[in-house]
């Protein structure tokens, strides 16, 4: 081959190549722009799901007022109000918008939409709360150049206000947690299991020890509604099941706030009779057990006398002006989704 022939070839393949990199270049592009528009979009959402969070509070506790208060002169106008001004000063500023909708429960822990919360008019019969949905929009850099300018994304928050007399079912994990004076922020060993022989501090809400139906109250919180103080049997043993570890793994790979029962005393029988006299609620985020799953630690957070959760909505809040019973319930505001 000639010297000639030689060069044409190489500056062919040169040519050939030149197209490939610019190619595998653009594509490295839109992947690490896609990757970083991407987390701008997640970032944008977090924001709007704060701001939906806080301003359904707001809405929320202007319905709630309302009942705490008769005498107050409350309108669709203060609730609209409250909630605009909230989402403006968490952030809600163009591009950004909002839409709510009154709500009110249902039964069995579901709720169902009033109507939209309106700048006029009065607040519907038996809005006990509000649901906000808060839309922005997120500007893209690296992505423009396939035509994407922006991500349009939108975060609903629901919350309600409700008097609870009793703990709601559905929301308890049954570990036995001895009353006590906790500190918040502190790491407690919760199950005390030298109250009784083979009771390691489980709690069975059904009477049943075995390990599956544990197991299923633990990791599908299924507590009967009670009042205080109450008396619950003891489940004996172990408990040293996959199941049972598997849960308690849940909830401390995902530090999830977990509602426990506070007993003060046992009837101090053996084994299987043993039970516990339920007195209160406290929240823990669990942080440990031993490898028997007979020793469960989680750090306290606060007492909780009734969790503002999403099982068991109550009636709405009561003023203690028209209804002398009032003092001997909890009125509560919390976010529901």
């Amino acid at each position: 081959m000639s010297t000639r022939s030689l060069n044409r070839r190489r500056r062919g393949e040169r040519g050939q190549v030149l197209p490939l990199m610019a190619g595998g270049l653009v594509a490295l592009l839109l992947f690490v722009g896609l990757v970083i528009d991407t987390g701008v979009a997640f970032q944008a959402r977090r924001t709007a799901q704060n701001i939906s969070d806080l301003a359904a509070m707001a809405g929320t506790r202007v319905i709630a007022n309302g009942y705490l208060d008769p005498s107050l002169t409350l309108t669709s106008a203060d609730v609209y109000h409250a909630i605009d001004s909230n989402a403006e000063i968490n952030g809600c500023a163009d591009p950004c918008a909002w839409t709510g909708n009154y709500v009110h429960p249902t039964g069995s822990g579901t709720w169902a939409s009033l109507g939209p919360v309106a700048p006029a008019g009065a607040i519907p019969v038996g809005a006990q709360g509000v649901a906000v949905t808060t839309d922005r929009d997120a500007d893209t850099f690296f992505v423009r150049v396939i035509g994407m300018n922006e991500w349009e994304v939108a975060a609903t928050a629901t919350a309600m206000t409700s008097q609870l007399a009793d703990p709601p079912p559905g929301i308890l994990i049954p570990i036995g947690v001895f009353d006590s004076d906790f500190e918040a922020g502190r790491e407690y060993e919760l199950t005390e299991g030298y109250e009784g022989p083979g009771n390691f501090g489980w709690i069975s809400w059904y009477g049943s020890p075995s390990a599956p139906v544990l197991a299923d109250s633990l990791c599908n919180p299924n507590n009967p509604a009670f009042t205080f103080p109450t008396w619950f049997d003891g489940a004996t043993g172990q408990m040293n099941s996959s199941a049972i570890r598997s849960c308690l793994d849940g909830y401390i790979e995902n530090q999830t706030v977990v509602y426990v029962p506070i007993w003060r005393q046992t009837n101090d029988r053996p084994g299987s009779n043993l039970q516990y006299e339920i007195v209160q609620v406290a929240a823990f985020v669990l942080t440990g057990y031993d490898q028997h799953a007979s020793t469960v630690e989680g750090r306290f957070v606060e007492f909780y006398s009734y969790p503002s959760v999403p099982a068991g909505f109550g009636e709405p809040p009561c003023s203690a002006t028209t209804d002398p019973d009032c003092q001997e319930r909890t009125n509560f505001i919390g976010l529901i989704e």
